[in-house]
């Protein structure tokens, strides 16, 4: 166990390694990197555990912690995702011009929005992404960043991501953690550790296109001590 401040945020990755870890979150950002691309009986589990660890409500907790649009992170945590890898070309379709004509009238916030994010399964989604992208043009994250620079928009973004690409998203986690003077060593953790058993690999092979760069060697160079061992060993280095 790790801990930051703000809420508590539970992981359970059961269908990769039976594992779960239990950590603290400091921001939406975190929230949405363990919740956004769970499915209805990992949510389930997330719930349980919480209240069994807290003796209290997830949802509350959300509740209490945040308002506005974040609410969107409530539902992902509430909401009862189709676990099948069963896709719908028809309903995609539908569901990528609904998701269309909100951001062309600016309305991010509509509940078809939040509906359909919120709902629908993994695989469901990524075929409505990639139906957007050939109906349209442009990949929705991109339509997301021209309606604005707001809250709303740079969670929704985030959303799609950790939903559409999730190692593309955590190979950004951990830059951001690494870049600039010091080391975002809750981001950087969080990263590298929740991912470890799952899809680190891709992560790595995700960052060297988009960087140019190892993530091993920045990591390595932007750490020291004990906890640049630990990293390295997670790293399989």
């Amino acid at each position: 166990m790790w801990i930051s401040s703000s809420f508590i945020y539970i992981i359970v990755d059961d269908d990769a390694s039976g594992k779960m870890y239990v950590g603290f979150g400091t921001d939406e950002e975190a929230v949405i990197s363990v919740l956004g691309h769970r499915n209805a009986n990992q949510m389930k589990k997330i719930r349980e555990t919480y209240h069994q660890l807290y003796n209290e409500s997830l949802i509350d907790r959300l509740h209490s912690e945040l308002s506005g649009d974040f609410r969107l992170l409530v539902g992902l945590v509430s909401s009862y995702r189709y676990d099948k890898e069963v896709v719908d070309p028809e309903a995609a379709m539908l569901e990528a011009a609904r998701l269309n004509e909100a951001i062309n009238k600016k309305q991010l916030d509509h509940d078809d929005v939040f509906w359909i994010l919120s709902t629908r399964n993994v695989f469901q989604l990524r075929a409505t992404f990639a139906y957007y992208k050939q109906l349209y043009g442009n990949p929705l994250e991109q339509d997301i960043k021209n309606c604005g620079k707001g809250d709303l928009e740079s969670l929704l973004n985030v959303i799609v991501c950790c939903i559409d690409c999730p190692e593309k998203h955590f190979a950004k986690v951990v830059k951001d953690s690494i870049w600039g003077l010091g080391t975002d060593e809750d981001s950087l953790t969080r990263a590298i550790v929740t991912r470890a058993e799952i899809d680190l690999s891709k992560v790595e092979v995700e960052y060297a296109a988009m960087y140019k760069s190892s993530l091993e060697d920045d990591t390595s160079g932007d750490t020291s001590g004990d906890y640049r061992r630990f990293l390295m060993t997670l790293l399989g280095k």
